[in-house]
């Protein structure tokens, strides 16, 4: 077994090794190939449709961690959706189908994947039109513009609130898109995912939105959708007051050297800040890799459990290049699978404060041990594994809730203004002047404003896409 497999097991033979990443890209529409062009195919001849309608069906049937579905009759959906199924005019309708029916287990790792989405595991891609929307203070907001895209060359900003796509308000199009998303892990995935299709469409084709920014007028602006690869980063500065800054936008091997050489950097500082805020998860083996640079001693980082009740445990390891300084962690409701297990590691064994944008991160945790291709090119992942923290606490449903939560603002999007990491900043000056115990203290750092991540991107990290 190699650590190049994401999750190194077959549905039959249990060695849970990794988990997969909910989000593998955030500004992408779609995850798709680069020979694809995203054009609807023909449809499959009925008989070969209900073939691959059966076998997922079965498939999951056979494998799911839960026996009960989490309380839906499987069997009904089976007889629910199978003549849609059957009867789809093209692959887009027999897909939709599909994702209803699975859609209706409201897990948001067990997903399938048509063969015009291209969907590679080891190699994370999709189509973006340079920007991420999320919602803010109840609306629609455009929360980071790509530079150099065509989104920010037309004057698009973050701050501006989405007001069409392609001539649909953004409102019906939200409607529409939660339809066919269907239920998720949680009401944030659910939404999440809608989001993330907002833009969605065939490669290399253009669309037109309309936004209104800072000062109320309206902007409309014509996007293109780019296919894009997904890199996980590292992307590590130091901060005011003697404090480091390490970013990771996911969990990968490909990581781990990075992430050393940025811990050897952060030596010298008297606290961190390590941004999960836009992880969406990745191999499990290189989330207890990192989390393994806070602890002394081998520590349980918790379970995962099959349905038949076979456990495997995850512990971090003895390393010689040990952070022993203060320690604070970033999250928001896009922090998910593996970003949750190491939050949720740091939250209970008081390792670090955990200072988050939203209530509770994603709430997205189960495990899916490997992708399956079906006979005419699309993937199916199950969830074939529940996952308990240490401490007993179950994350999926649930998310991992901060100690400490600043809600992100449109005005701060405007500015520029990061207010989430300019707390962890002042939270560490404190700790670092008075020690752990200055809760009572009054006493307030001057922060400057720090500014937007300055993460270099040719896209942000992370599938919900899933």
């Amino acid at each position: 077994m190699t650590r190049k497999f994401l999750l190194a097991t077959s549905l039959s033979c249990f060695f849970f090794a990794a988990l997969l990443a909910v989000w593998p890209q955030t500004a992408y529409t779609q995850q798709a190939s680069s020979p694809s062009n995203g054009a609807p195919s023909s449809a499959l001849p009925r008989e070969d449709r209900v073939k691959v309608f059966d076998q997922v069906w079965r498939l999951i049937y056979d494998n799911y961690y839960d026996r009960n579905f989490r309380g839906i009759d499987w069997r009904e959906q089976r007889e629910a959706f199978r003549p849609t199924a059957e009867s789809a005019t093209n692959n887009a309708e027999f897909y939709r189908a599909l994702r209803q029916m699975i859609g209706k287990l409201g897990d948001a790792h067990t997903r399938i994947y048509s063969p015009e989405d291209g969907f590679d595991r080891y190699r994370p891609s999709g189509l973006s039109v340079g920007l991420i929307v999320r919602q803010i203070e109840g609306k629609p907001v455009v929360t980071w513009v790509e530079p150099g895209s065509e989104a920010a060359k037309q004057g698009v900003r973050q701050g501006f609130v989405v007001a069409e796509v392609n001539g649909e308000s953004v409102e019906k199009a939200l409607l529409r898109l939660r339809t066919e998303v269907g239920d998720s892990s949680t009401t944030i995935a659910s939404e999440l995912q809608s989001y993330d299709r907002l833009f969605y469409g065939p490669r290399d084709t253009t669309l037109k939105a309309a936004f209104v920014d800072g000062e109320g007028q309206l902007k409309s602006v014509e996007l293109i959708r780019r296919y894009t690869e997904f890199q996980r980063r590292v992307v590590a500065r130091q901060l005011p007051y003697k404090v480091g800054y390490i970013e990771l936008t996911g969990f990968g091997p490909e990581i781990e050297r990075d992430f050393d050489q940025a811990m050897q950097q952060m030596q010298g500082t008297q606290g961190l800040i390590l941004d999960l805020r836009n992880n969406g998860g990745g191999f499990v083996t290189t989330v207890t890799q990192l989390a393994s640079y806070f602890f002394p001693e081998e520590t349980d980082l918790g379970e995962f459990i099959t349905r038949f009740g076979r456990s495997t445990r995850r512990r971090t390891i003895k390393l010689r290049n040990l952070y022993r300084e203060p320690l604070i962690v970033l999250v928001s409701s896009r922090s998910a699978s593996g970003a949750e297990i190491f939050a949720a590691a740091m939250q209970e064994r008081k390792r670090a404060l955990i200072i988050g944008s939203n209530p509770a991160t994603c709430g997205c945790l189960l495990g899916v041990s490997r992708t399956i291709k079906l006979p005419d090119g699309g993937k199916l992942n199950i969830s074939d594994t529940d996952y308990r923290s240490a401490f007993g606490r179950r994350i999926e449903g649930i998310g991992v809730k901060p100690d400490q939560q600043i809600e992100t603002r449109i005005s701060d999007l405007i500015a520029s203004r990061d207010r989430v990491l300019e707390e962890a900043v002042e939270s560490l000056g404190r700790v670092i002047a008075f020690g752990q115990r200055n809760g009572s203290i009054d006493f307030k750092l001057r922060v400057p404003n720090l500014g937007a991540r300055p993460t270099n991107r040719s896209q942000p990290s992370t599938q919900f896409h899933r």
